[in-house]
């Protein structure tokens, strides 16, 4: 069983593509997705977070982390499907905070807000009522906050 640590927690390995591993530490109630690729084709962005919906069946979980680090095309469908579908529904089990790690790239975090913007534009901001949402520099930054 593959195992990654950060500070004193081991988080174990859950699934794994081309795109994205998903890693899990039962004592923090945390999962962490990290974009293994520059792009993440939609299906498999769906699949990787479809998944944590299924785990929070079997487990807990309130915080995750999306180290986006490794992305260099920002999708506006992914994004969308991401805020106005999958996170309102993984509200309702548990899932709150959410901790991102976005790439070292300025024209990047440009695509996320003006992203944002349209998806309020056609959602509200409503859809994320009852979300936090923290942009972090590391992952061990997002995990000193929980711990």
């Amino acid at each position: 069983m593959e195992t990654i640590r950060f500070k004193e927690y081991d988080f174990t390995l859950e699934n794994k593509s081309a795109f994205a591993s998903l890693y899990f530490n039962k004592q923090l109630k945390m999962a962490i997705c990290i974009a293994e690729a520059e792009y993440i084709p939609i299906d498999n962005f769906k699949e990787t977070f479809v998944h944590i919906t299924g785990m929070i069946e079997h487990v807990e979980i309130k915080h995750l982390i999306f180290d986006k680090q490794k992305l260099r095309t920002f999708h506006q469908p992914s994004m969308e499907w991401y805020f106005a579908v999958w996170k309102p529904t993984i509200k309702n089990k548990g899932l709150v905070n959410h901790y991102k790690i976005l790439p070292k790239l300025d024209w990047f975090e440009k695509a996320v807000e003006a992203g944002k913007y349209e998806i309020f534009q056609k959602f509200s901001k409503e859809i994320l009522s009852g979300i936090s949402i923290s942009y972090v520099n590391s992952i061990q930054e997002a995990i000193e906050d929980v711990a």
